[in-house]
């Protein structure tokens, strides 16, 4: 996952920010009748995001920065694989009341789904192809989707392995001696597949809402409904499987999403009737956000 993730990162990031910077000339605002999301079919065709390669690189530092930060603990900081004496030395006691339902699952089938659900989330940003008011800026979204998939993936990588935490199946009897000494069994918090799942359903309905402000409301609260059942979903699943406690699975829920609305929300134009204003830095090698309010 990890090769895959700065994989995309290096081979498409180029032709995004290129293109990007090409088209970063601002629509002309007219009005089409003819849109089934928003009331009355009218429909404002303004791009709702400024992107060009310059306001790209505190972003994709970002990202890089987080994976990169990711592999170094992860040659630092990983814990062996469990022995068997460890694994006979684990009390479920310990475990918080909240948390212990999680061992005594084992859904094979569930970690499947998971698994299904997770390559079909992060496709959800293809859905912009079909739709013609964003299918023509697919390319500079597909640059915040990178954005997206890269800082929830550097979140994750980060997490895992600063806390080593035991995954529940490790204190069931039901999964073999093999997965219990696994590498992996150690990387329980946070839910990756439910941070990248949470990411990209919640980006892909900021996207649409932001595209579409005059969209009708029964529209809207579909649209949102379906992006917050996505990885509610997957969140039961991942339980469901053994393979997270539900506090892994909250968390991963609220920093996926978390990223998934911020990164467009931080490309959106500026309303000069706005007091809060959000913008990107880089001075050095130190990326952050300014948060500056009007008096």
């Amino acid at each position: 996952m990890r090769k895959i993730s700065l994989l995309i990162l290096f081979t498409f990031s180029g032709i995004f920010l290129s293109y990007a910077q090409s088209q970063n000339n601002e629509h002309p605002i007219s009005i089409d009748k003819d849109c089934n999301y928003c009331k009355d079919g009218k429909h404002i065709n303004d791009s709702p995001y400024n992107i060009s390669f310059k306001k790209e690189l505190p972003y994709l530092a970002t990202g890089i920065g987080l994976l990169s930060t990711g592999l170094i603990l992860r040659s630092t900081n990983e814990k062996e694989p469990f022995t068997v004496e460890e694994i006979n030395q684990l009390d479920p006691e310990k475990i918080n009341r909240f948390d212990r339902v999680a061992i005594y699952t084992d859904n094979e089938e569930s970690k499947e789904l998971s698994d299904v659900l997770l390559y079909s989330g992060m496709a959800l940003p293809l859905f912009f192809f079909t739709n013609h008011h964003t299918g023509k800026d697919f390319a500079p979204l597909g640059l915040m989707a990178l954005e997206v998939f890269t800082i929830t993936g550097g979140l994750t990588m980060n997490s895992k392995f600063i806390f080593n935490r035991t995954r529940p199946f490790v204190y069931s009897d039901e999964f073999s001696l093999d997965a219990k000494t696994a590498p992996n069994a150690r990387l329980s918090f946070f839910s990756g597949h439910t941070a990248q799942t949470a990411a990209f359903s919640v980006f892909m309905a900021k996207v649409i809402h932001d595209y579409h402000p005059n969209m009708k409301k029964g529209v809207e609260i579909g649209i949102w409904a379906f992006a917050f059942t996505i990885p509610a979903t997957m969140a039961y699943l991942r339980v469901d499987a053994g393979k997270h406690f539900p506090t892994d699975v909250i968390v991963g829920y609220a920093v996926g999403a978390s990223v998934g609305w911020l990164v467009p929300q931080l490309h959106k134009k500026k309303d000069k009737d706005s007091k809060l204003s959000v913008s990107p830095f880089q001075y050095g090698n130190a990326t952050g956000l300014t948060f500056n309010w009007k008096l």
